[in-house]
């Protein structure tokens, strides 16, 4: 897998899709095989965090900064950091209607359900609206703390795959850093 650093330029999150999938130009399944978020946004310029399978390739709409491979080595028993930007839904069981998770206790029972293999401790949360052209506004919530890896192929399932929904739209993207 590789982990990139790109900057965007646009603030839609729709156009940022976009702009992520031209970084890929010679996938033609057009299957997604990467996860994006945004790290830091001002005027001047957007950056997000990138992880894929393929070597991304800097277009007009997006500049890749720097990208490089890495390796996961999960190990149960170990202890690692983690970063987050969510999208915490439920589905209302009568209606099949799914619905954004607004309580903080609720999005960390949320956090706990889709991290399985893992003991999870929430240090710091976060949310924010994210503008779409294309749907509506969409609260996503940044979760911060440490976790305890009890189940490693959970846990790499979830750092590959996303967690939650609008993977689409920079949601998903688990970061894990080991401590010491």
């Amino acid at each position: 897998m590789y982990i990139s650093q790109v900057v965007l330029k646009s603030t839609d999150s729709y156009e940022q899709h976009q702009a992520i999938w031209s970084l890929f130009p010679n996938t033609p399944e057009r299957k997604r095989d990467h996860l994006y978020r945004i790290e830091s946004q001002n005027k001047e310029k957007i950056v997000a965090l990138l992880q894929s399978s393929t070597e991304p390739k800097s277009s007009d709409k997006v500049e890749v900064l720097k990208s490089k491979v890495f390796q996961l080595n999960l190990v149960n028993g170990d202890y690692c950091r983690f970063k987050l930007v969510a999208h915490p839904t439920k589905r209302l069981s009568k209606a099949r209607n799914v619905i954004e998770i607004q309580d903080q206790a609720e999005q960390i029972q949320w956090l706990q359900r889709k991290l399985t293999g893992a003991n999870v401790t929430v240090t710091s949360m976060d949310s924010a609206l994210v503008d779409s052209r294309k749907i509506y506004k969409s609260r996503f919530v940044t979760f911060e703390g440490i976790l305890q890896i009890t189940d490693a192929d959970k846990i790499h399932n979830a750092v590959v795959m996303g967690v939650g929904r609008k993977k689409h739209a920079g949601a998903g993207l688990l970061s894990l850093a080991r401590t010491q």
